[in-house]
């Protein structure tokens, strides 16, 4: 918890929660999954920015045009950002999170992203319980959330507002969690299931 508090002490307006869904997981191959939302929280303002497949398919935009303007978004939104702090759950492998956003704005064309000044800190290296039960636990969830099949499902139904809202949930579940751990002093090594 105290490498966690020295990353954010003074920096907690440029300290956001971020979360995303896909239609499936990346194996590093030509094409990347679908992004459906990335949402980030603010620490500081419990600000929600959302980019959503929904809030484009919403307008009549087919998918591929939806998703192209998410990622254009995404992209301006955090190149915007000074010197962002991130706050997340099991986004550094191959087959997700940062690198499966990269190769998504790659299919696009899109090239002008890159994670290299963002300070990380992935929650999943101090727990070894599953984000759901963590979130859980601290009474940080919300009716919204859904297991990461269920989206699939949502996906396959286009059903992607309940995606937008439930990784919008996830985002608010680490920032809630994260405040719940400043205020009560949480030893992240000895959580137990």
């Amino acid at each position: 918890m105290d490498k966690i508090k020295l990353l954010i002490k003074g920096r907690e307006k440029e300290t956001y929660s971020i979360h995303y869904s896909c239609d499936g997981f990346y194996t590093g191959g030509a094409v990347a999954p679908t992004i459906c939302c990335i949402a980030l929280t603010n620490l500081k303002t419990q600000e929600v920015h959302s980019f959503s497949l929904h809030n484009y398919v919403s307008t009549g935009k087919c998918l591929i045009d939806a998703e192209k303007e998410l990622l254009l978004n995404f992209v301006k939104f955090y190149n915007a950002l000074k010197s962002p702090v991130f706050i997340h759950w099991h986004m550094e492998d191959l087959e997700f999170g940062f690198k499966a956003i990269l190769a998504r704005c790659e299919n696009f064309g899109i090239y002008d992203l890159s994670f290299s000044k963002l300070n990380n800190i992935t929650l999943n290296d101090y727990f070894y319980s599953s984000f759901l039960t963590i979130i859980e636990k601290y009474q940080c969830s919300s009716v919204d959330i859904m297991n990461g099949k269920k989206e699939s499902e949502c996906f396959e139904m286009r059903n992607f507002n309940a995606i937008k809202l439930s990784t919008e949930a996830k985002s608010q579940g680490i920032i809630k969690f994260i405040n719940y751990a400043l205020k009560n002093s949480i030893d992240f090594e000895n959580i137990e299931e």
